[in-house]
Formats: C-alpha cells, sequence, structure tokens
C-alpha cells in the first residue's frame, strides 16, 4: 500500500511539472544591439569598467556620505559605492535648488568607464521631471 502510495505522488509529481513547465520552445534571444542605449539601472560594475545606464547621482558632499570633501561636488552611486564624476561640471548655483544636488538625490543616464574612486564620464544627463 505505502509503495503505491508513493509510486502515484512520483506519477504525479512529474505530470504536474510537464503541465506547468509548458512546451519549453520559447527561445530567448538575449544578444545585446551595440548602437541602441540601454533604460537598465546600473547595479554593479564590470571588470572592465565600462557602464551605461540610469544611475543615482548627486553631491558627494552633501548626500553620497563623503564628508570629508571640501567642497561640493558631483558622484555617482552604484550598488554601495560612491564614485567621484569627472567630465561633468554641475551648475554650482543650482545646486542648492530645491531639486539641486546638494538636497536631492537625482537620477542620471550616463556612460563612461569607472577607474578606481573616479567615474570618468563620456555622457552625463541629469534626468528632469516629465512635467
Amino acid at each position: 500500500m505505502l509503495n503505491t502510495n508513493i509510486k502515484l505522488i512520483v506519477v504525479f509529481l512529474f505530470l504536474s511539472n510537464l503541465m506547468l513547465a509548458g512546451c519549453g520552445k520559447c527561445q530567448i534571444n538575449n544578444k545585446k544591439v551595440a548602437t541602441k542605449k540601454t533604460s537598465a539601472f546600473v547595479s554593479s560594475v564590470p571588470s572592465n569598467g565600462k557602464i551605461q545606464g540610469f544611475v543615482i547621482a548627486s553631491c558627494n558632499k552633501c548626500n553620497l556620505g563623503k564628508i570629508s570633501d571640501k567642497k561640493c561636488s558631483m558622484g555617482i552611486r552604484v550598488k554601495d559605492k560612491v564614485y567621484a564624476v569627472e567630465g561633468h561640471s554641475h551648475n554650482k548655483k543650482e545646486a542648492h535648488n530645491q531639486d539641486g544636488i546638494c538636497n536631492t538625490l537625482r537620477v542620471a543616464y550616463v556612460s563612461g568607464q569607472i577607474k578606481g574612486e573616479k567615474f570618468k564620464s563620456s555622457n552625463f544627463v541629469l534626468i528632469n521631471s516629465p512635467n
């Protein structure tokens, strides 16, 4: 009796797995198109240091925890690490506005390379409100 119940349970699990798994004919294509910009949020730095996508951007001193910096400066955060931005200058007059980099965390679309503690930007755009 116990042996029969085990066989029925195994057959049931096997059949239910087939029903829930689907046909298996769906082929996923993860090939990247080199000329298309990504809409992904950058969550890690690859071994070559090149990144492209959305990041958190703000003032290193005011919002990103680099209180040892003497002046306000643009920085980005990828995962839990903060990088100083080179190749982009922020408007110092607007930095202390309500939505300026010294008062808020902003989203930026970036591309460039991380070397050491610095992000060498080839493209850096702070995203504005859609309104």
